[in-house]
């Protein structure tokens, strides 16, 4: 089955997105977060802004003498657009392209200061997608379709392009090799050190969630609504299970069993599948549909709908708690920060919220002005 770029269209608008043919962005998307353990870094619209995962405050800094709040960049620039999920290099450093449709670069920023240590110009499209750090290494997925490499200092070492369109999805890695998948039905593992393409498998459609890789595994689900299990060493197929609706997000794994929800026009499914044979266990019809990936914690699993709802179940698929956004849109996967669910709903009067692993909320997050 041919990619149909009509029907991506059609959900991207229903989702407030404009995605054109050649791959230009949204004006505005999702955001994106990401943590090093202690501190949230969300990328939504005009900053990157960093918050205290336990308290919801926005982190502060000394700089020239006056207090101001630490972000980047620190004062607006109409020419920066950020949603994609920093990459946070472990020394002080973070990753994050801008999204602008008419002026675009890939930054590393000193998360100290909000000073940027270098910048990389050359791509002809802006980032979409959340760039990936191994060891030594910085692998940024391009809206131009190429996926580029730097060292850390910002010295471009390889380009590959793999698409021809934007590249939406995050790499991922296995500590060995790089994965990525395609909007062109493509997933592909490179060489982190040459780029050279170790192998490649064509998929049944475009695919916009990340792999998950489990013990030499890559599960990957396609907009046609299958959910495919392929040997990471060579790309063959293990086997596959057709979901209702189409497959948007990244599967969650835990407890022998795999998560994944879909959207099935206005509305989606929730479905818990084997991991070993990709057996339906159960699924949970839902009247919003479910296009990030779920969060999956050791008693309970957390999914986000378009119509604003955060949905926890156990791990039978019985409820446990929730809470409802009915005027806002939730398209970001949630992230767990220490013992803190951190949930970044669009439209909102604040850009995050957080609850206790109850369902208790404990804080929300406005930037100050």
């Amino acid at each position: 089955m041919k990619f149909n770029r009509l029907f991506l269209f059609a959900l991207l608008a229903a989702l407030t997105l404009a995605l054109s043919a050649c791959g230009a962005p949204p004006a505005t998307n999702w955001p994106g977060i990401s943590t090093d353990g202690e501190l949230i870094y969300l990328a939504s619209s005009s900053h990157v802004y960093i918050v205290q995962a336990q308290s919801g405050t926005e982190v502060t800094a000394n700089l020239s003498g006056k207090i101001t709040p630490l972000r980047f960049p620190l004062e607006t620039n109409a020419n920066m657009s950020f949603y994609a999920p920093p990459a946070l290099t472990g020394d002080g450093s973070m990753v994050i392209g801008s999204a602008a449709s008419a002026s675009h670069a890939l930054y590393a920023v000193d998360t100290a200061t909000g000073n940027i240590q270098w910048s990389f110009e050359d791509s002809q499209k802006p980032w979409l997608g959340g760039a990936f750090i191994l060891d030594d290494a910085i692998f940024a997925p391009s809206g131009d379709g190429t996926l580029y490499a730097f060292d850390r200092s910002g010295s471009k070492r390889w380009e590959k392009t793999l698409s021809q369109h934007a590249l939406w999805t995050k790499p991922v890695s296995d500590g060995k090799y790089i994965y990525l998948a395609t909007l062109d039905h493509m997933l592909y593992c490179l060489d982190p050190n040459s780029g050279n393409i170790l192998w490649s498998q064509e998929l049944d459609n475009g695919i916009i969630g990340s792999p998950t890789i489990v013990e030499d595994v890559l599960y990957v689900g396609t907009l046609y609504g299958n959910l495919y299990a392929i040997d990471s060493a060579n790309g063959s197929q293990i086997w596959v299970q057709k979901l209702e609706g189409s497959i948007w997000g990244t599967p969650g794994f835990g407890n022998g069993s795999l998560y994944v929800g879909t959207v099935f026009e206005k509305a989606g499914k929730f479905y818990a599948l084997d991991v070993a044979t990709g057996a339906i266990k159960w699924f949970k019809d839902e009247e919003g549909s479910i296009v990030a990936g779920p969060l999956v914690l050791d008693e309970q699993v957390i999914y986000v709908t378009e119509q604003g709802r955060v949905q926890s179940l156990d791990l039978s698929g019985a409820p446990k708690w929730q809470d409802n956004f009915e005027k806002n849109k939730i398209f970001t996967t949630p992230l767990l920060v220490q013992d803190t669910i951190v949930v970044a709903p669009m439209g909102s009067q604040f850009l995050m919220v957080a609850y206790d692993l109850n369902g208790a909320q404990k804080w929300t997050f406005t930037p100050a002005k």
